[in-house]
């Protein structure tokens, strides 16, 4: 059934008519529109009753317990129908799991017993209601007070009861918002921790880069180190195996030296025997040595006197060919003389040459200007 507002009105008792009775109505039909009246509000007095209910219901919903005391006990089953010799849970104790189920239990008690009371208390005010309105003349007004006042009691219960709530909530908001704060600080401080925590992973991880670089940097010498010494390996292999070779040459020419220096010494052998006959031919080529060299010595004296003699017709034929240089000079200026005279003269001759015809050319203008002034006398004189 959906619940109702506690501020619901009453449904309106059934319209009874007004002033002097129809004779056609008789007393058992007002008789029986008092019981549907009566019905009525029995009616809704089972509905306020079960609104009730219903807010008791929601507050459980609130703090997180199901609907209705089945719910309470569904909620309770896991710790109820737990024997008791069970084992231990993970986090608590035997002992302080009997005595939680012992609070539940008591707590489920106490709300029952509240429930039963109200119930009780509805009852015996229905029962109450329902003598009245089974009186032969039953006062429906005071009857509908009664109900009214009983709904103002239930609502004045309920609003206490939602206040308790409201109260125990703002409690839990309160509590919440202390916890909220301390973990806001919890909070801030973990913010403090992570800003130096990744300080110094920067840090750790700068270090890290350097030496990753390092590493870097070592491999690649390490490669490049071990590909220098695999060169010079293969260097000197190749140079070992070069000398092998050259030793096996040395060996074969060793060997073919060893022969020759047999062959040489079979050779020195007979050289020896050929060295007597020459020594005598030396000897005698010396003594043809001396003997040319005395004539050598007789012609280098020859030569010597040769050569002063053709030294100073040397120096003679030098002086005769300086002298004649000189006369060479002095001709070569006679000439240089005798051509400039010979061009001045041409000069000097143009140049009597030139005043001549100036003369005749003077002779010529002054007897132009005497003709004209002959001519011009004659004209003054006519």
């Amino acid at each position: 059934m959906a619940a109702r507002s506690p501020s619901s009105p009453l449904p309106p008792p059934s319209a009874r008519p007004m002033g002097p009775r129809s004779p056609r109505i008789g007393r058992g039909a007002e008789v029986h529109t008092v019981r549907s009246e009566a019905s009525g509000l029995a009616s809704t007095v089972r509905e306020v009753v079960l609104d009730k209910n219903d807010i008791l219901w929601r507050g459980e919903e609130g703090s997180g317990a199901p609907r209705g005391p089945a719910g309470a006990a569904q909620a309770h089953a896991p710790l109820l129908s737990e024997p008791v010799g069970s084992r231990r849970l993970e986090g608590i104790s035997v002992e302080e799991a009997k005595m939680t189920r012992t609070q539940l239990l008591e707590e489920e008690l106490s709300c029952l017993k509240e429930e039963l009371a109200l119930c009780q208390a509805d009852k015996e005010f229905v029962w109450s209601l329902w003598k009245r309105l089974q009186e032969k003349n039953p006062d429906l007004t005071q009857a509908v007070s009664l109900v009214v006042e009983r709904e103002k009691q239930k609502s004045e219960a309920k609003d206490r009861k939602v206040l308790e709530i409201l109260q125990v909530k703002d409690a839990k908001i309160q509590e919440l918002e202390q916890k909220e704060s301390v973990l806001k600080e919890e909070i801030n401080d973990l913010l403090q921790q992570k800003i130096s925590v990744d300080e110094e992973y920067t840090f750790l991880r700068k270090e890290f880069n350097d030496l990753q670089k390092k590493f870097k940097d070592k491999s690649q010498e390490y490669k490049d180190t071990k590909e220098c010494v695999q060169n010079k390996e293969e260097q000197n292999r190749l140079v070992i195996k070069n000398l092998e070779e050259e030793n096996e040459k040395l060996s074969t020419r060793c060997t073919d030296l060893l022969n020759d220096l047999e062959k040489l010494r079979n050779q020195e052998a007979h050289w020896k025997k050929e060295k007597y006959g020459i020594d005598a031919k030396i000897k005698a080529f010396e003594e043809n040595l001396i003997e040319a060299k005395k004539e050598i010595e007789v012609s280098q004296s020859k030569y010597n006197a040769l050569s002063i003699q053709l030294n100073n017709k040397q120096t003679e034929l030098l002086q005769k060919d300086m002298d004649i240089t000189l006369v060479r000079k002095e001709l070569q200026e006679l000439q240089n003389l005798y051509k400039q005279n010979s061009a001045h003269t041409a000069q000097q001759a143009e140049l009597i040459q030139q005043l001549q015809v100036l003369n005749m050319d003077t002779q010529k203008v002054l007897k132009n200007q005497e003709d004209a002034h002959t001519a011009e006398s004659i004209s003054y004189q006519k």
